[in-house]
């Protein structure tokens, strides 16, 4: 069997995207500095500095 044809069998992903509602928004400013214009999707990565 080609390796071809198996790969067509699974689904790689599956998105979920939930409606947004526009009622809480960052001012422009801040949603350029923090990536989004909605604060319920602000999830910073948060890292340990590790020496």
């Amino acid at each position: 069997m080609r390796i071809e044809s198996k790969r067509r069998e699974f689904q790689l992903a599956r998105a979920y995207v939930p409606f947004q509602i526009m009622n809480n928004v960052y001012n422009s400013k801040e949603a350029l500095k923090k990536g989004t214009l909605f604060p319920e999707l602000y999830m910073p990565y948060k890292y340990e500095k590790r020496y």
